[in-house]
């Protein structure tokens, strides 16, 4: 699957997926494919999971757009672990799940997710079957950027300086009428080009993540605890499923062991570990909702054993894995 300029409406079968996801580092996974396979020896081996248009364009300022517009026949979900010091999803039809660890969200027609990821925190994307699916992703990267464009530096700057990298927001409906003409396949590529940089701007403009709310005193220091303690909040909610100590976050944070044990409390509400656990299990419930077994979705969650994964899992929920599904 090689998405340009404005392709024509096709057929994208499980093989091309595969190709544009080792192309751009992107692992797909296709649930209906799994079942069809174990339920049926006749099983299509190369099946059509989707029918439209994918689109790429990517601008002298270092924004890149991808748009898509699929009738999708089959499941489908994709992890990546690519970075880009903004990325902003927008849904202009149909239903998206994006997570990242034990963060979910469920984006619907109108609705935009605002991400900076590091590249070791994986974004999983879930498309359900059966649905007419049109998206818009914005990515901005330095490595694009000519030598002729003056806002890269302040942009650069304001992007160094978010602490919230997770912003779900909605799309002003005047935006989106924008949006969705852009797209058309009558628009001139120059034409289209210049507004989509101009739109650009605007998107960056609506959707940049909120900076992070700061405890009320805000003094140097109290702000700077903020920021080193919300790095191991977003590293726990984002990677649960890693072994952690607290001396080991206590260095990634700067700060004694003693020191993030208080101070995560009094900001938090909870311990580190309290928190990491909570975590975890709603990543279990997350993968219980799309149909792992009670062990697949221990294990992926971050428990050894599904035993303790059970007994928390009912402590946290009043119910039992089992009850659950």
């Amino acid at each position: 699957m090689q998405p340009g300029a404005l392709e024509a409406v096709r057929s994208f079968r499980e093989s091309d997926f595969l190709e544009f996801g080792q192309e751009y580092g992107i692992d797909y996974r296709f649930p209906d494919r799994s079942l069809s396979n174990s339920s049926s020896a006749q099983a299509e081996p190369n099946p059509v999971i989707a029918q439209g248009r994918i689109d790429e364009v990517s601008l002298p300022s270092g924004f890149r757009f991808t748009a898509s517009e699929l009738e999708l026949f089959q499941t489908y979900s994709s992890t990546s672990r690519g970075h880009a010091p903004l990325l902003i999803v927008i849904v202009l039809q149909g239903i998206v799940e994006l997570s990242v660890g034990a963060l979910s969200r469920e984006l619907i027609a109108g609705q935009a997710l605002s991400l900076q990821l590091r590249p070791e925190f994986a974004l999983e994307a879930r498309q359900q079957a059966g649905q007419q699916l049109k998206s818009l992703t914005l990515a901005f990267d330095p490595a694009l950027v000519s030598q002729s464009s003056a806002m890269t530096p302040s942009l650069t700057s304001l992007l160094q300086a978010i602490e919230n990298s997770v912003h779900a927001w909605a799309v002003p409906s005047l935006l989106l009428a924008q949006l969705d003409k852009c797209l058309l396949p009558s628009v001139a590529e120059l034409q289209r080009n210049l507004v989509l940089e101009g739109l650009a701007l605007q998107l960056i403009g609506q959707g940049l993540p909120e900076f992070a709310y700061h405890p009320a005193d805000t003094a140097p220091t109290r702000q700077r605890d903020f920021r080193r303690l919300e790095t191991v909040r977003q590293q726990l909610e984002f990677e649960p499923t890693r072994d952690y100590t607290l001396d080991g976050l206590a260095q990634q944070a700067a700060m004694s062991a003693s020191s993030l044990r208080s101070k995560f409390r009094l900001v938090y509400g909870v311990s580190v570990f309290d928190y990491l656990r909570r975590c975890r299990l709603e990543l279990g419930r997350r993968y219980l909702e799309q149909g792992y077994s009670v062990q697949q979705a221990a294990h992926r969650a971050g428990y050894r054993h599904a035993t303790n994964f059970a007994t928390a899992f009912r402590r946290e929920f009043g119910v039992s894995p089992r009850g659950f599904i």
